[in-house]
């Protein structure tokens, strides 16, 4: 901080606790587990708003251990549905402790199964960490139908992590796009490059997109079956659409507007 030191290895963890001003870059040993947490890395340099540099090291093998992480801790239809049935014996709120103890599930593994029934809007948890089934609800708490939803929200939150260790894949395997404009379309922020900034934009290898596209960077759209999400980016023939409940899509442009797949959603 005192600026003694003119170079440091550091775990992300530590790493983004490092809260300096004059950080002049930022060199990742491997691929962060999403775009928004790579983001979020990069900013560690450059605060002051003088020029910085960020450089990512990248081996395609370094996603199996981000994939190997975004699949721990996933529950099953039958660890649902042992939590459910354990909130159901209960006439009020059960201790955290207390109900991992009578389902026999690891932390994690009872915390996601309790997140998902949450989504189902079946059970409440409290400041403390106690659990309670939601008192305006029509039906059990373990019934089939509450535990499908809850095991369909999990499938949802699945699809939707999967999804994001792909967009951090093509971000890092990009070859002829700006980075900058795949970081802030990634937010949903619209942005016409090149930036002149990234190594792609300094290559020569980015382009200004055509007029003619079907859809803008940033725009909100729906689909029949996946509901509403945002357009990340559209090229070669691709549109690219992050839907709020399944992650990321990719569709082709003449499939798109030959079935009218999507539609602006209304304002």
């Amino acid at each position: 901080m005192d600026d003694d030191v003119d170079v440091i290895v550091a775990t992300t963890a530590f790493g983004m606790g490092v809260d300096k001003p004059n950080v002049r870059f930022v060199f990742h040993l491997e691929v962060a587990d999403s775009v928004d947490s790579h983001y979020q890395e990069v900013g560690r340099a450059g605060r002051d708003g003088d020029p910085a540099r960020a450089i990512l090291f990248y081996r395609p093998e370094d996603l199996g251990l981000r994939r190997f992480f975004a699949g721990s801790g996933q529950v099953d239809l039958e660890e649902i549905q042992r939590v459910a049935d354990a909130v159901e014996e209960h006439p009020g709120p059960i201790d955290a402790v207390d109900l991992r103890e009578e389902t026999e599930l690891s932390q994690s593994k009872l915390t996601t199964a309790v997140s998902r029934l949450e989504d189902a809007g079946a059970i409440e948890v409290g400041a403390r960490g106690e659990v309670v089934a939601v008192e305006s609800l029509d039906e059990p708490v373990n019934s089939d139908d509450v535990v499908s939803r809850a095991a369909a929200a999990q499938e949802d939150r699945e699809q939707f992590d999967r999804s994001r260790i792909e967009m951090i894949r093509t971000y890092a395997e990009l070859e002829d796009g700006c980075r900058r404009e795949f970081v802030l379309n990634y937010f949903g922020e619209a942005f016409s490059p090149p930036c002149g900034r990234c190594d792609n934009c300094g290559a020569g290898r980015v382009s200004a997109p055509p007029d003619d596209l079907p859809f803008a960077s940033g725009e909100r759209v729906v689909h029949d079956k996946w509901g509403a999400g945002v357009v990340h980016r559209i090229e070669a023939g691709q549109i690219l659409v992050l839907f709020d409940t399944v992650g990321y899509k990719q569709l082709g442009i003449e499939l798109v507007q030959e079935r009218a797949l999507l539609a602006r959603e209304a304002s």
